[in-house]
């Protein structure tokens, strides 16, 4: 189905004020000419001038040409006139010629236009190409149809696709006398009334849904059509002789009948055909929702965690194709059927248990906690009763008979309303007006060619009493609430400022102060930099993960958007972090309220597999007194949802703040790599300093470990999740009353006895104070190197952090110089570290502790550590011998220590070279 949304996509940016008209009449030629390559995939498209291109293909052996025009009104005529001469004289023989009238619909095309094309060709009007654009039917298949004999210019679509059905429509009739009545047991509780009003003979077509349209009618669909059934007289007629109709139909309020037909959605009113929305899967169905509009439950939820991705979707149809308005649902159950409770609240019943989405702020149907059981095994059926009451009819679990009962939504409750021996449920409605409800079932018989239909009535369920609740007020706390309440996707609603906000323009879109014209609300209105593949994608997933992750205050809501992402509505922030740097800096309880609500947003987000992957100041916002984290149109989905991987290329976001894998493979970042740009923020929130790309930004203070760990380079140094993040932060920044060299002495003991949950928290600890003097003197250089070099070259850039704070403190503690016992040990610990690293390769490690080593030595000259010092230097060759030969180059005064070195002709050679050019 994605390629008919797509399309629909495509289609609707016809119609959009964002392209001018040369290039919506591109856009529609690509569609014709996509609709068509379904069927010939060698079509070709010529431009005999660039306005007027024709496309050609091939259908059953006849050759055909199609020219498109958007001319309407009185100039459409005139485009007819000028299309049919042109086409005289750039056609061959026996080539057919098709006229489609892009921006006129059926009833729009004039007795002029079908004299001008009477002997040149057909005309197809804008009816017909979106039936073709929504999956109703392929394109070739209509021009096929309207060149069939006897030829008229213009067919209407309905004329087309409408066939009165051989048989009668399928008939239910006024039930006999009691003596005669069909047998059909019941068991309802007391109050509870059931009597079967209307019977059938077998019906060879099996119905697929049910409508209420008035007390006195309702609307069966099947296979053939959909038929009208009179509630009170029985009988029936056709409505709407389709063939392929199925599901439940949706009558609104103008009289006008929507229902499925294949994936397509069709209107039909006043005589006219129109399909209206499309790309939607063989299981979904039509619900009404807010203000009398039409929305389609399709797909499935990724169920018993098969990781094949949810395409589980609520979507919004509209009049205009191309505007419907998709939601993705966030909810791991085989969901069977929908149904609206008010507002933006809907109902999706499933099996086993079944939940609650309010689109307003979230299209998750939340944890399991907020879950309810599901009263039937297979809840296909459901009619709003009124409120948060909903009636699901099902096969009873024991699998003999059919159940229905009245689900409380808001209590998560049920209640037995009747069980039917009945062999399954064809239908179910309710009076919208609090009157009786209509369950269609089938009566069990062992005939398995047709189907024995009843029609039962049920009054007296506590559902049908209550009448209609009226919709909760939305809460004065929300100042959007009333915005969301009114989103359609229209860009009409707001009044966009001309200029965009002074820091709005980013590198992919472009943010503007607008008002919501109905309420005069002051929003924020966001629109991609151009309509290119990729930011409107962007812009796309940047909607569809703002929805998912709507429950969560710390992340941006959308309030509204367009069906084909040219833009969406957001509140309009106060202030950003960016802005706020100052203030941040000096308030650590702010800045701590910051790092919460980011790490709460990413919490969700990772938990369903998405990464935000350009985490910064300017995208972490002030909304009304909270931190909210925006900007998500450079998202990772879950791994097997992304369908361009290559869209993201090979590097991603903000290099200041991005983590090193972001700028080699992205797309297989992990958790770590936000966790790395939230402390490369946190660091430059509290430095200032100018950020730069994989170069950390340590803060002194209780957050430096913090940002020292989120920052490593190697991403499985870094922690690992948001909860591991979180108690870091929560360690690192608690009041702490021992002295980092007392706690230091504490752990020894047990690092000497070779602990290395000792060892490992002693480095650590270190490392998180590098500019604690006694803990590095007195402390780590009695922790034994060898004892502690697993761990030193297990984590390599923890390791240069110790080495880098050892040779800092070569000047002292601030009162004065290095006590000489104090040198010995930092070099015989530097030299340790080196020995250590050159045995295993490790040849960054070796040459930093190297340059350590010898800036001690050149600042203390202890004798008996040059001796330990020459005597390793002796043993070196190859790489490692090359390493410190440089080390020596750049430190001469060091150098020079070792001149016996250079007479030694079993001392590699490189480090002899080094040693004589320091005398």
């Amino acid at each position: 189905m994605d390629d008919i949304r797509g399309l629909l996509a495509e289609y609707g940016q016809v119609h959009s004020d964002e392209l001018p008209e040369q290039d919506r009449h591109r856009l529609l030629v690509d569609v014709v000419a996509a609709l068509i390559r379904r069927t010939d995939p060698d079509m070709t498209v010529v431009h005999r001038a660039p306005d007027e291109p024709t496309a050609y293909f091939e259908l059953a052996g006849r050759d055909y040409a199609i020219t498109v025009t958007t001319a309407g009104g009185n100039e459409a005529a005139e485009a007819a006139r000028a299309a049919v001469v042109a086409r005289e004289r750039d056609l061959g023989p026996g080539v057919r010629w098709v006229l489609v009238y892009a921006r006129a619909a059926g009833q729009e095309i004039g007795d002029d236009v079908n004299a001008v094309l009477q002997a040149q060709g057909v005309c197809l009007d804008r009816d017909h190409l979106e039936a073709a654009v929504c999956g109703l039917t392929p394109l070739t298949d209509l021009i096929r149809a309207a060149f069939r004999p006897p030829r008229s210019p213009h067919t209407p679509l309905h004329d087309l696709l409408m066939h009165e059905p051989s048989e009668p429509a399928p008939t239910l009739t006024l039930a006999p006398r009691p003596a005669g009545t069909p047998s059909v047991q019941s068991r309802t509780p007391a109050g509870v009334e059931l009597s079967v009003v209307l019977a059938g003979d077998s019906w060879p077509m099996r119905p697929s849904g049910m409508a209420w349209e008035s007390a006195e009618r309702a609307l069966i669909t099947t296979e053939a059509g959909v038929a009208e059934v009179d509630l009170q007289r029985g009988g029936a007629r056709w409505r709407l002789p389709l063939p392929g109709v199925h599901g439940g139909a949706a009558v609104l309020p103008d009289g006008s009948v929507w229902v499925l037909c294949g994936p397509a959605v069709v209107r039909w009113h006043g005589g006219v055909l129109r399909a209206v929305g499309g790309g939607f899967e063989a299981n979904a169905s039509l619900l009404l929702g807010p203000d009398s509009s039409v929305w389609a439950l399709s797909g499935s939820g990724a169920t018993l965690g098969t990781g094949t991705g949810s395409t589980l979707a609520l979507t919004r149809l509209d009049e205009q194709v191309g505007d419907q308005q998709r939601s993705a649902l966030d909810f791991d159950a085989a969901v069977r059927s929908a149904a609206w409770l008010g507002e933006r609240r809907f109902l999706l019943a499933a099996g086993g248990h079944s939940a609650v989405v309010d689109l307003s702020i979230s299209t998750s149907a939340g944890t399991r906690e907020d879950w309810m059981l599901t009263p039937v095994s297979y809840p296909g059926h459901l009619a709003r009763s009124g409120g948060d009451t909903v009636l699901v009819a099902g096969r009873a679990g024991s699998g003999v008979g059919v159940e229905l009962h009245a689900l409380d939504t808001a209590g998560r409750t049920s209640e037995p309303v009747a069980e039917v021996e009945l062999g399954d449920v064809l239908g179910l409605v309710q009076n919208p007006a609090g009157g009786p409800a209509y369950l269609l079932g089938e009566l069990p018989t062992n005939d398995i060619k047709a189907v024995h239909p009843v029609l039962v009535k049920v009054t007296g369920h506590a559902a049908a009493a209550s009448s209609a609740v009226p919709d909760p007020e939305p809460s004065s706390a929300d100042a959007y609430a009333e915005v969301r309440r009114l989103a359609r996707g229209v860009k009409k609603d707001y009044a966009l400022e001309k200029f965009p906000l002074p820091d709005g323009e980013g590198g992919m879109g472009i943010v503007h102060e607008a008002v919501h014209k109905a309420t005069g609300t002051v929003v924020a209105f966001k629109k991609p930099r151009s309509l290119r593949e990729n930011l409107t994608a962007r812009m796309q997933w940047e909607i569809k993960v703002a929805q998912k992750l709507g429950a969560n205050c710390h992340v941006m809501p959308v309030l509204d958007f367009s069906p084909q992402a040219e833009w969406f509505v957001m509140p309009l922030a106060q202030s950003t972090a960016e802005r706020l740097q100052p203030e941040l800096q000096r308030d650590e309880a702010a800045l701590r309220a910051l790092v919460d609500a980011v790490a709460s947003a990413l919490a969700d987000a990772h938990r369903r597999d998405y990464l935000h992957r350009d985490i910064k100041p300017a995208n972490i916002l002030l909304l009304d007194g909270r931190w909210v984290l925006g900007d998500w149109g450079i998202v990772r989905r879950p791994h097997g949802q992304t369908t361009n991987p290559k869209r993201t290329g090979t590097t991603i976001g903000t290099a200041e703040f991005g983590a090193p894998e972001l700028s080699v493979d992205p797309h297989n970042a992990t958790p770590a790599s936000d966790i790395y740009s939230l402390g490369k923020v946190i660091g430059w929130l509290l430095t200032g300093l100018t950020p730069e790309v994989n170069v950390p930004l340590l803060p002194s203070g209780p957050w430096r470990g913090v940002v020292r760990r989120c920052t490593y380079h190697d991403s499985q140094q870094r922690p690992q999740t948001i909860a591991d993040f979180l108690d870091m932060v929560e360690k690192e920044t608690a009041p702490q009353i021992d002295l980092p060299a007392a706690r230091g002495q504490q752990l020894l003991p047990a690092a000497h006895e070779g602990d290395p949950d000792a060892v490992r928290r002693l480095l650590t600890l270190a490392a998180d104070h590098g500019d604690d003097y006694e803990l590095y003197l007195d402390v780590l250089p009695s922790l034994d190197v060898g004892t502690a070099a697993p761990l030193l070259l297990e984590y390599p850039e923890q390791a240069r952090t110790l080495v880098e704070a050892m040779t800092g403190h070569v000047r002292g503690d601030g009162t004065g110089w290095p006590h000489y016992n104090e040198s010995k040990r930092a070099i015989a610990w530097l030299r340790g570290v080196a020995r250590q690293a050159a045995e295993d390769e490790q040849w960054d490690l070796l040459e930093e502790a190297a340059r350590g080593m010898c800036t001690w030595d050149e600042a203390s000259n202890e004798f008996d550590q040059q001796n330990a010092t020459q005597n390793w230097l002796r043993h070196l060759h190859g790489q490692a011998a090359r390493i410190l030969a440089g080390v020596l180059r750049d430190h001469p005064g060091s150098a020079r220590f070792y001149h016996e070195l250079a007479r030694e002709r079993t001392v590699d050679m490189a480090i002899r070279n080094a040693v004589n050019q320091s005398l």
